[in-house]
């Protein structure tokens, strides 16, 4: 039926570089934990689910990977399009279950903050999908909140001082804890290799320095910290 409340296309891409600090760092600690943990080799397929804006989907283009990238929101389409439009992306408006891709024929897929705004069976349908499309061995990266952290503080913080477009109930629909995510990948066929968090406290000490920032965040990486605010998830097919 559409999302509750429309999102301005170029969101992502406004809130990395043009963001107060806090927010541009938050979005960029996704470009990291890429970097770090799921980077795509060169020439490998992959698959931006839910690429709004369509900045993944360039930092993925970046490493030498061909993107296909997807978003029922027709705005970030047209943005990401304007914005990333290269060859070797292939911005797609539409959801996975739409992409004509053969299966077995994606490397790697990544699904950054979007089952938060899913209800469950279409959850169930997007990794099911996103399975189905993956090569033997392949992979899938999965970010979403994490409401057994400090995020659920967060989340009424900014709904309530109206900072961004209202969350709880709106945008986000699904509430995910590591377990959750991981019985939901489990449940389409993946194995779950990693599960950590990320951008808890990091975030807010970007106002005192990026650097500093920065090694917080590495820190956080170091202690898998299960209170986390933002899951990380990296879930990869059998081999056979």
């Amino acid at each position: 039926m559409g999302d509750a409340i429309a999102i301005d296309g170029g969101y992502q891409h406004r809130a990395l570089t043009e963001g107060f600090v806090v927010q541009r760092f938050w979005h960029a600690e996704k470009l990291r934990m890429i970097e770090k943990f799921s980077r795509p080799e060169h020439g490998e397929n992959v698959l931006d689910i839910g690429c709004g804006s369509g900045v993944i989907a360039d930092a993925l283009r970046g490493h030498g990977a061909a993107v296909t990238a997807v978003d029922g929101n027709p705005d970030a389409i047209a943005y990401a399009r304007r914005t990333f439009g290269r060859d070797g992306i292939d911005f797609r408006l539409g959801q996975v279950e739409d992409i004509d891709a053969e299966p077995g024929s994606i490397d790697r897929s990544y699904c950054f903050e979007v089952v938060e705004h899913l209800y469950i069976n279409q959850v169930d349908t997007l990794f099911s999908r996103a399975h189905d499309l993956a090569r033997p061995g392949g992979t899938i990266t999965v970010t979403t909140p994490n409401y057994r952290g400090v995020w659920p503080a967060i989340e009424w913080t900014l709904d309530t001082l109206r900072l961004v477009p209202h969350l709880d109930g709106d945008q986000h629909v699904t509430r995910f804890n590591a377990s959750r995510l991981r019985e939901t990948l489990e449940r389409a066929g993946w194995k779950v290799e990693m599960m950590t968090t990320f951008s808890t406290i990091a975030p807010w000490l970007s106002v005192a320095g990026w650097k500093l920032a920065t090694r917080v965040a590495e820190t956080e990486d170091a202690l898998r910290l299960p209170w986390g605010s933002v899951l990380f998830a990296i879930a990869r097919t059998s081999a056979e």
